[in-house]
């Protein structure tokens, strides 16, 4: 490639590139403004004017030699006229020839072959003007071969984009059809997922009714459990008051007064209910000591008040191996002992005794007060917080003592009243 195409030009360049070389092109060498040759005897001006200055001098010459003779001068003046004609002619030959040569050679140009050069030769006008035109031609033709390759380049550069669009074309509509083809297929997966969600959603909504109806069924059959496990309760606690009449109430009335107080306390609901159903039996164990010291109005012995003792044991004993979801036999076991370590029947101090046995262990002394025994009357509630006010911190848990104290003076809880008397007279 010539280094005229080594790079693309702009429209007004390759004007502006052709009106130079046309111009360079124009000027014939060893012609130019300041040559010889442009003031030259060559010209055709000056040729016509030696030659009529010739001829009217020859003419005037013989004229003035012939002056006597008429008819010599006619035949002279005749000579002249014919030379002179002669003259114009081939001059005026001499003149058109070579524009009639321009002239043809345009209209070929015209026609589009610019192979086409003027040949006139010499060194006149003429001829400069036809070199210069010729050199105008080869600049036109350099230009248009020029134009040409550029134009052929182009051409090219222009197939090559035209395939790469197709070619881009072609791979867009590939495209196009794939993912129309894969918008079909993920169409029918969403709607394939959607139909087995749809009945996963119907199968699960079926097994959340069924669940819910065995849930149904289990919270019934927990409550007819409940219900069935208080009335076992209520059925012991019966038994033993059925031995001991002073005991009649008893359990009912600590149960319902340690319930009260947990819930005060804000205990959790699985302790509150442990706490509800080891109230309704705590003195289940009682159930082994024989019914005459159980109601025997005088005081005991030594071995009569160590069968006592020993009911909180014999409770645990009885109901250890009772699958409770709640501690009810530790209950039973620590409602008697101290935080001091004064109580029975092991002994236990501070931490080592159940909240729940702490808080059962001074609803039963405050219950036991209030109520009439076989071997003292009734002594009243100011007595009993006056009791558990005493022991609070060392025998009693603090919280529970201030809480107890807290329901009875607020009248937030009350005994009833035949906790007073007993059930049998």
């Amino acid at each position: 490639m010539s280094p005229a195409l080594s790079y693309a030009k702009t429209p007004d360049e390759d004007r502006r590139t052709m009106s130079v070389a046309l111009f360079d092109n124009s000027r014939p060498k060893g012609h130019g403004p300041g040559s010889p040759a442009g003031l030259g005897p060559h010209k055709l001006r000056t040729k016509m004017l030696l030659v009529f200055g010739a001829l009217m001098a020859s003419y005037a010459g013989l004229a003035h030699l012939l002056n006597a003779r008429p008819l010599t001068m006619i035949v002279l003046g005749a000579a002249f006229f014919g030379l002179g004609f002669l003259g114009v002619f081939v001059i005026s030959g001499m003149i058109t020839r070579p524009i009639v040569l321009l002239t043809r050679t345009v209209e070929r140009l015209a026609g589009g072959d610019l192979k086409q050069r003027a040949r006139v030769f010499g060194r006149d006008e003429t001829a400069i003007l036809a070199r210069t035109f010729n050199g105008m031609l080869d600049g036109l033709e350099g230009s248009f071969r020029e134009l040409e390759n550029r134009n052929r380049v182009l051409e090219q550069d222009a197939t090559k984009r035209t395939a790469q669009m197709d070619k881009d074309a072609a791979e867009r509509v590939r495209v196009e059809k794939e993912l129309r083809l894969a918008r079909i297929e993920i169409d029918h997966l969403v709607d394939k997922r959607t139909e087995e969600l749809a009945r996963a959603n119907n199968e699960l909504h079926g097994q959340v009714l069924e669940t819910r109806r065995s849930e149904d069924y289990l919270q019934s059959s927990l409550d007819r459990l409940e219900r069935s496990l208080e009335g076992t309760f209520r059925a012991m606690s019966l038994t033993l008051e059925m031995r001991d009449p002073y005991m009649a109430g008893h359990q009912q009335r600590v149960s319902g007064l340690a319930v009260s107080i947990a819930q005060e306390m804000n205990l959790a609901w699985d302790k509150i209910e442990g706490l509800r159903f080891a109230g309704i039996i705590h003195d289940i164990g009682k159930i082994v000591a024989p019914a005459e010291i159980m109601v025997k109005p005088g005081k005991l012995t030594t071995s009569e008040y160590q069968l006592i003792k020993d009911h909180p044991r014999a409770g645990f004993e009885m109901v250890k191996d009772i699958a409770f979801p709640w501690p009810v036999a530790h209950i039973i076991l620590q409602h008697h002992e101290r935080l001091d370590g004064s109580g029975y029947p092991e002994g236990l101090i501070g931490d080592a005794i159940l909240l729940e046995a702490r808080i059962l262990a001074v609803a039963d002394v405050v219950e036991a007060i209030c109520s009439l025994r076989p071997y003292r009357p009734a002594l009243g509630l100011d007595k009993a917080l006056e009791e558990i006010r005493k022991g609070r911190g060392f025998r009693y848990d603090t919280r529970v003592v201030d809480t107890c104290i807290r329901l009875f003076r607020e009248g937030r809880f009350s005994f009833r009243k035949e906790a007073e008397t007993p059930a049998f007279q």
